[in-house]
């Protein structure tokens, strides 16, 4: 445009405007193309100062990589925000709720199971079960681990769910066994006693046991904090006390000692083998239902997602919110060996179309402020 415009600007005057456009957008196009090229490399390969910016800053690019992934990305309040809006267990029932994910898991896992099986051997195999649970059994019921766990449930409050939880079951019993505690009343009162009193008296106990139970579901009931000073000078006995860690292993050595229980891991162990044995589509149902079955559960149990996503939640920033700056030195260390037109490559990829974008619009602009600068200067002189 610019050269047509040179061209016949003496036979058509009236190119002038075209030509000053042109002229700028010329100008604009070559600037911006030199400063989107002098990011990535030197253009034309000529030694100009602060180009090549990106090549040259490597180091640098890297180390703030890291910086920025440890300080913003893997920090704590971040971090646990950011899972919190993610609702991980919800999002993995309504994945397992699909009615395509279920026989697709299934499937891979039972087409795999049988021939690992069968290599194992029935008998290997049976050995291995039983010999695993004992080994889970051995290492997770220790006086520590029981106290933490305990520990941990106290101070979710999940103490007075379990409490809650007897209490209606109690309840229950009670209304259900009337006429098991008026027969026991009348048993106790004497021959002499009337119908009538005895029924009365058997209505008065039963209607005290329930009152009773009913208190007990205030949190703030005395037989709770009894309940609670208990758990919690059994949690310290276990984490602290020797003799409470020696009875625990007496009656593991004891349990785990008894033929009887031998025999029955053995009984697991051929029961699993044949089970396993028995046909990819026995397998591949069992599974199938069981991932059916969680997927509903996490959809449609709120307390259930809300308990795995702040298990999730804790695990995830146990595991790398203390490892964060860690982490952010290995992402700088593979930032770093990448080599630097690998870098390039990636970056360029990433924002290539802004950057195309970014030189017509400088294209554009130039002209439109060339053309603009024109009728200015067409103004004045006229």
């Amino acid at each position: 445009m610019f050269a047509f415009a040179v061209w016949g600007l003496e036979t058509w005057p009236w190119l002038a405007p075209v030509k000053a456009f042109a002229e700028a957008a010329l100008v604009g196009g070559v600037a911006d193309w030199f400063a989107v090229t002098s990011l990535f490399r030197r253009p034309f390969g000529l030694p100009i100062p602060h180009t090549a910016v990106i090549p040259r800053n490597h180091g640098r690019i890297a180390a703030a990589i890291g910086r920025f992934v440890a300080d913003n990305l893997l920090a704590s309040q971040a971090l646990v925000q950011r899972l919190e809006e993610l609702d991980t267990a919800g999002r993995l029932g309504r994945w397992l709720g699909q009615p395509e994910t279920g026989p697709m898991i299934a499937a891979r896992i039972a087409g795999s199971l049988p021939p690992i099986v069968h290599t194992i051997g029935e008998e290997r195999w049976r050995y291995a079960i039983g010999g695993g649970l004992r080994k889970v059994v051995d290492t997770a019921i220790t006086g520590p681990r029981m106290a933490h766990i305990l520990s941990y449930m106290v101070g979710r409050g999940y103490h007075h769910a379990i409490m809650d939880h007897l209490v209606a079951e109690a309840r229950s019993f009670v209304a259900q066994n009337r006429s098991f505690i008026r027969k026991k009343v009348a048993k106790e009162c004497p021959e002499w006693l009337p119908l009538w009193v005895e029924t009365q008296i058997a209505q008065g106990v039963s209607h005290g046991i329930d009152g009773s139970l009913g208190e007990l579901t205030s949190h703030d009931h005395p037989w709770r904090r009894k309940f609670e000073m208990f758990l919690h000078e059994t949690i310290d006995g276990m984490a602290h006390a020797p003799l409470f860690a020696q009875r625990i292993e007496d009656v593991k050595l004891q349990v785990l000692g008894d033929p009887a229980v031998d025999d029955y891991l053995q009984q697991i162990g051929a029961s699993a083998y044949a089970h396993l044995m028995g046909g990819a589509e026995t397998v591949e149902t069992v599974i199938e239902g069981a991932l059916r079955e969680i997927g509903q559960r996490l959809e449609h149990d709120p307390a259930m997602r809300a308990t795995l996503n702040r298990w999730l939640r804790d695990a995830t920033e146990a595991l790398l919110v203390p490892r964060r700056e860690l982490i952010g030195s290995l992402i700088t260390d593979l930032v770093m060996r990448w080599r630097t037109a690998v870098l390039i490559e990636k970056l360029e990829n990433h924002v290539g179309k802004d950057l195309q974008y970014i030189r017509i619009n400088g294209t554009v602009v130039g002209g439109l402020v060339g053309l603009v600068i024109y009728a200015v200067t067409s103004l004045v002189r006229h």
